[in-house]
């Protein structure tokens, strides 16, 4: 009946009014109940840092105000138990007949929506779910052979290819509150517990002299960056001090600023560009919606291969010896390795939240190469302190970086921090900034203040070893122990395949077993006759949902890694070919290749056979030189989007 449904707007990441799917479809029949429900209990080990919960209170307070102004509160309720427990009291208190809500794509969420859906849909509630984040949908893309992509060069050439809908969906003007809504048990934004009094008081306080969260001011931050900083985007990307990204990073990730009215206006830009000749403009903007692309990337991959926030896509590195050094991972973290560029990054990162992507770049890569440092280790502590915390887009970002992915860098690769703090910080200024201890040393040697003569540095105050740390690892053995490492790496792994051949060894065995272990998901099949396109996609498990959850992480993050089951170690970029001395690059077709199958149903979220993956996870209880490409650089620090 006309004007009969009682619809929940369920808020999560998608904290906007304007081109919101999920509203404008509630408020297109009967009334609303916009609801944002806090469980910190459903997050686990991937619980939000401060950085990220302090922004997540700022833009409630924001989006709170403006459907306040609709007429509409928005009801915040903290769920002590789980998000289920307190949306179904929600349905059943205010009569509601529909949830809609908009999709997220990481494994943990899907697996919550999945129960949150079968449990409404089993007392005849309505669900539905829309693509508020996504241009393409994960199941949308694969190649001729109905395939994921595993490299991101062939899936965004593939994107670019197909059709992209990308018209808006309009703010509404006024919105019907659902009758009895104001006897719920809601929450003021205090209560949800997201600072503490002394976050309020220090840090945080911090953070808001720099940043402005909310939907409004993401579209002006928006506004401002097409206006002024995207023409010069290529060039500014080299600089690591001061604002030379986009910093929509954060308002994307609460779903703050739509991706589709990013892209929409990004391309109109770039045609009036080129109707007033600006050639320069190409560069800039093929740069940044390559950057969008990478954002989408992270959400197809993790969706598609849903084991990659806890281990490597590249089966073979499973067998890689991580150094499970604690003092290391605790040097790396306080910005005490020696290294000034590194050090400057990590110390900008604990203090502010947010370093520019090519900074995130070098430390991860450091961590990983020259420490040795397991890539989930620093993953994990990424999600904790950064202010642009997104669990899709930094798996994506320490999988390349790692050597984890098909494209990545080779697994011996190593850049010098010296090299690269005078490429990208050729003045020393960001060193300066971020290590006082450092300020007075001369720019020829602010990089490598190991090398400078003892008159030098007393001058400059600097005593290595006393004030500022003397290298963790020098250069040439850390070169040395990574190559020793791949090396071992590759013996396990050829002696483990060796064992599955049970000592029959023949050539054509012989030539698959120095090659990259690369899953294969079935995207496209073909539908039986019973099943329409419109129906309705659910995950499907096998009845396995629980083995999905990922592992507990706690710090140091050791758990994770006690099986030997994590990913690789490398500074990545993304059309970077592996040298053939590290290994052969080619899809086996061996039966140690995972192989899963997704089967669409509907547009409304996607069946996905994960049981070789479960099942999976229940058997389981070269001196490279110091390479410096600024093409190749581009590509891994786009794969963390600030």
């Amino acid at each position: 009946m006309a004007g009969s449904e009682k619809t929940v707007v369920w808020f999560r990441r998608d904290l906007r009014i304007d081109d919101n799917p999920a509203l404008a479809a509630a408020t297109k029949d009967g009334s609303v109940l916009p609801l944002f429900i806090w469980c910190p209990a459903d997050y686990g080990e991937y619980y939000p840092g401060r950085c990220s919960r302090w922004w997540l209170k700022q833009s409630l307070a924001h989006l709170g105000k403006s459907m306040e102004s609709l007429g509409c509160p928005l009801v915040l309720i903290r769920a002590e138990d789980s998000t289920l427990a307190a949306l179904l009291e929600c349905v059943r208190s205010v009569g509601a007949t529909r949830v809609v809500y908009n999709r997220l794509y990481d494994p943990i969420s899907l697996m919550h929506d999945d129960k949150i859906k079968n449990e409404l849909s089993a007392l005849g509630i309505s669900v539905q779910s829309f693509n508020g984040d996504l241009l393409y949908e994960p199941w949308e893309v694969y190649d001729e052979n109905g395939l994921a992509f595993t490299t991101f060069d062939m899936y965004w050439e593939k994107c670019m290819n197909l059709t992209i809908e990308i018209s808006q969906y309009l703010a509404p003007v006024k919105l019907v509150p659902v009758p009895g809504a104001g006897n719920l048990r809601g929450c003021s934004i205090d209560d949800l517990g997201l600072e503490s009094s002394k976050d309020e008081e220090s840090s945080n306080a911090l953070l808001s002299r720099a940043w402005s969260p909310g939907w409004r001011n993401a579209e002006n931050m928006f506004e401002e960056f097409v206006s002024y900083g995207l023409l010069e985007y290529s060039r500014q990307g080299m600089k690591v001090g001061g604002t030379t990204t986009s910093l929509l990073s954060p308002y994307l990730h609460f779903g703050e600023l739509s991706i589709r009215k990013v892209y929409r206006h990004v391309k109109l830009q770039q045609i009036n560009w080129e109707n007033e000749g600006k050639s320069e403009a190409e560069e800039s903007v093929r740069l940044f919606l390559r950057s969008i692309g990478f954002r989408e990337y992270s959400r197809y991959l993790c969706f598609n291969f849903p084991f990659t926030h806890e281990r490597s896509l590249l089966g073979n590195l499973k067998h890689y010896p991580w150094r499970l050094d604690e003092d290391r991972f605790k040097s790396w973290r306080q910005g005490m390795t020696g290294y000034p560029l590194v050090d400057a990054g990590m110390r900008e990162l604990w203090a502010t939240g947010w370093i520019h992507n090519r900074i995130r770049v070098i430390v991860s890569s450091f961590a990983v190469k020259f420490l040795q440092i397991p890539w989930i280790w620093g993953m994990k502590y990424f999600w904790d302190v950064l202010l642009d915390a997104d669990l899709e887009s930094d798996i994506l970002g320490w999988q390349y970086i790692s050597g984890s992915l098909p494209d990545g860098h080779e697994l011996s690769r190593l850049d010098s921090p010296e090299v690269l703090g005078q490429k990208y910080d050729p003045d020393g200024e960001y060193v300066r900034t971020w290590i006082p201890e450092l300020a007075r040393m001369p720019t020829e040697w602010i990089h490598c203040p190991w090398d400078a003569r003892s008159s030098i540095l007393e001058v400059a105050g600097v005593e290595l070893g006393f004030n500022y740390p003397k290298p963790i690892v020098e250069l040439h053995m850390a070169r040395e122990c990574l190559d020793d490492a791949i090396s071992t790496m590759w013996q396990l792994d050829t002696a483990a395949k060796l064992a599955e051949l049970d000592g029959e060894v023949v050539e054509d065995n012989m030539n698959n077993i120095r090659v990259f272990d690369i899953p294969k998901v079935v995207l496209k099949m073909e539908l039986s006759p019973s099943t329409s396109s419109l129906d309705q996609k659910v995950l499907f498990t096998n009845g396995k949902n629980k083995d999905l959850h990922p592992k507990e992480v706690k710090a140091p993050y050791k758990q994770v890694i006690q099986d030997g089951d994590t990913g690789s170690t490398a500074n990545s970029h993304v059309t970077r070919k592996r040298s053939s001395s590290d290994s052969a690059f080619n899809v086996p077709s061996c039966s140690s290749s995972l192989i899963m199958h997704s089967q669409i149903h509907d547009p409304d979220s996607c069946s996905v056979l994960y049981s070789s993956y479960l099942q999976e996870k229940e058997d389981r209880s070269g001196v490279g030189k110091v390479e410096d490409n600024d093409s190749e650089d581009s590509g891994a620090s786009a794969t963390f989007f600030p």
